[in-house]
C-alpha cells in the first residue's frame, strides 16, 4: 500500500484515525524505505538521532516496565522524542550509578588527614612522659583496649610523638604519631570496628600520596602510614603485627 507525503504528515501530526494510523505503522514495520520517508518528514527525527549518538557505546542493560496501553494513537514526532528522552535519562542515570565515586572508608580518610602533616606539625609537640601518659589514657578509654605504649615506644626507626583521639562515623579512631629519622611524620591508627567485624590480612597501598598498610583482627582495624609514597614500612609492619597483640 502506498502512502502520500500528505498522509504521512497527517500521521506524524496525529490527524489520522486509529485504523489509518495502524495501517501506516504496519507498513512502516515491513518497509524500510517507507520508514526512511517517514523519518525524513519528521522534524523531530534529527533530535532523536542526536540523542542516541550521545549514548555510551555499551549501555547498561535495564529492564523497563511495559508501557501502559493507549486508546488513542500517539503523535509520531512527540512519541519519538519521548522515547529518545526516556532512553537518554535511563542511560544517564544508569551510568551515574555505575560510575559514581564510592564513599571513602576510614583508611582513606585517615590517609587524607595524615597527608596534611609536615615535619613542623610534630616538631614542637610535648613528648614528655606525663603528656604521653595522659594522651594514652584518654585514647585507651575511648578505644576500649590497651594501646601497648611500651611496644609503640620501641617501634624501630621512629620516635613516639603523640596519641590523638579522632572519630569516624561515630567509632573512635586513634591516631598515634611518630617522627622518622628525618623528622617526617609517620602514623599508626587503630579503629574500633566492633565484635563480628571480619579479619583482614595485611594490604599495602598508596593512599593520598602516602605508603600505607592496613589489616584487621579481633574487632579492630589497624593502619600504618608512612611519610611518603616511597616509605618502606616493612620494619615497623613486622614489629607491629608481632608485638601489638590485642
Amino acid at each position: 500500500m502506498k502512502f502520500s507525503d500528505e498522509t504521512l504528515l497527517a500521521y506524524l501530526e496525529g490527524n489520522l484515525d486509529e485504523a489509518e494510523a495502524r495501517s501506516v505503522e504496519s507498513a512502516v514495520e515491513e518497509n524500510p524505505e517507507l520508514e526512511q520517508r517517514l523519518m525524513a518528514l519528521d522534524p523531530f527525527a534529527p533530535v532523536v538521532q542526536a540523542v542516541f549518538e550521545r549514548l555510551p557505546a555499551e549501555d547498561p542493560k535495564i529492564d523497563l516496565p511495559e508501557p501502559e496501553p493507549h486508546t488513542q494513537p500517539a503523535v509520531g514526532g512527540l512519541r519519538l522524542l519521548a522515547v529518545a528522552a526516556s532512553v537518554a535519562v535511563v542511560a544517564a542515570s544508569a551510568t551515574f550509578w555505575a560510575t559514581r565515586p564510592q564513599p571513602m572508608g576510614w583508611a582513606e580518610q585517615a590517609a587524607i588527614y595524615q597527608s596534611l602533616y609536615v615535619p613542623d606539625t610534630i616538631a614542637a609537640l610535648d613528648t614528655s612522659s606525663e603528656a604521653l601518659a595522659a594522651q594514652f589514657a584518654q585514647a585507651e578509654e575511648q578505644l576500649g583496649r590497651s594501646l601497648n605504649r611500651e611496644a609503640l615506644e620501641a617501634l624501630p626507626g621512629v620516635e613516639l610523638k603523640r596519641a590523638q583521639v579522632l572519630s569516624f562515623k561515630g567509632k573512635p579512631l586513634i591516631q598515634i604519631v611518630f617522627a622518622d629519622a628525618q623528622g617526617r611524620p609517620f602514623a599508626f591508627c587503630v579503629i574500633r570496628q566492633g565484635d563480628g567485624a571480619p579479619r583482614k590480612d595485611v594490604k599495602q597501598a598508596v593512599l593520598s600520596g602516602l605508603a600505607t598498610a592496613t589489616w584487621a583482627q579481633d574487632g579492630y582495624g589497624y593502619m600504618l602510614i608512612g611519610s611518603s609514597e616511597q616509605s618502606d614500612l616493612s620494619g615497623q609492619l613486622d614489629f607491629l603485627t608481632e608485638n601489638f597483640a590485642s
